[in-house]
């Protein structure tokens, strides 16, 4: 080590401001000490006026949600105007409403005792015990009455009365042919002829007795027995005689069939009227 370089490792800085004496609390402690000191006077504020506060919130929020329930009920309200029903009121609704439920199952009752009753008197046996079952939940009905006697006996089908036209049609036929007293020879042998072998036109174009008896099987056939019966009767009196068998089961068929057609309508009708009231309401 020589001295030059220790004279100049020696030597003072020229800054004075190197030697100057630094302060102890800079500008960032004091921003520090202001924030705490705001935060302290803020937390007092809240201890000393948060509980007079916080009651005048409760009440504003409390109070809209009770308000609804204290609004009085408006004046026109029905339920306001209805005056509760007393025991009498009630015992008279009740008292309409069995009233009511009782005329449904009896007329509901009588409309099934009367289809059961048609389909026993459309059978050809007959139909007594059937009639005497509807009888009694149908006391009042004359059409019950007027079955009595058909009843006993009955009558066939308006099939089998078809049927039965059909097979006696040749015997009307012959019938018709049947020659008077002053009748011609010729007449006669035709007749007797006719007796042995029948020849009937009944196509459209056939005319006369045979023309009519083929009109009267053809309704017979489509269950139009009255007008079958109404076309027979324009026949010429010698047919009545033969007629006259089948004549009498297709009237006891006939008259059945329209004293059950009346008392099922009679049924219904009534069924109809008990149902009324009570799809319109008790009051």
């Amino acid at each position: 080590m020589n001295a030059t370089n220790d004279t100049a490792e020696l030597a003072p800085t020229r800054d004075p401001a190197a030697y100057a004496r630094r302060p102890l609390l800079g500008g960032v402690f004091w921003v520090m000490m202001i924030f705490c000191a705001l935060c302290l006077l803020a937390a007092v504020a809240v201890v000393i006026l948060g509980p007079r506060l916080a009651p005048v919130r409760r009440v504003a929020l409390v109070a809209p949600a009770a308000a609804p329930a204290a609004a009085p009920a408006p004046p026109s309200s029905p339920i306001a105007q209805t005056a509760p029903a007393g025991p009498s009121d009630l015992a008279s609704r009740v008292q309409r409403l069995e009233t009511g439920q009782t005329r449904i199952v009896n007329a509901a009752a009588g409309a099934l005792a009367a289809a059961s009753l048609s389909d026993a008197a459309a059978r050809p046996a007959p139909f007594a015990p059937a009639l005497a079952a509807a009888a009694r939940l149908l006391p009042s009905s004359p059409e019950t009455l007027a079955l009595a006697p058909l009843a006993q006996e009955g009558a066939p089908t308006r099939a089998a009365l078809a049927a039965d036209l059909t097979d006696i049609g040749a015997q009307v036929s012959t019938a018709a042919r049947t020659p008077e007293k002053n009748a011609s020879f010729i007449d006669r042998a035709e007749y007797a002829f006719s007796r042995v072998v029948t020849l009937r036109r009944i196509g459209a174009d056939a005319t006369g007795t045979d023309a009519v008896l083929a009109r009267a099987e053809r309704a017979a056939d489509d269950g139009n027995l009255e007008g079958a019966v109404g076309l027979l009767d324009t026949l010429p009196d010698p047919t009545k005689a033969v007629l006259a068998p089948w004549r009498d089961k297709a009237e006891r068929r006939i008259e059945i069939d329209q004293h059950i057609a009346a008392l099922r309508a009679q049924a219904m009708a009534d069924l109809a009227a008990a149902q009324a009231p009570a799809q319109g309401g008790v009051s």
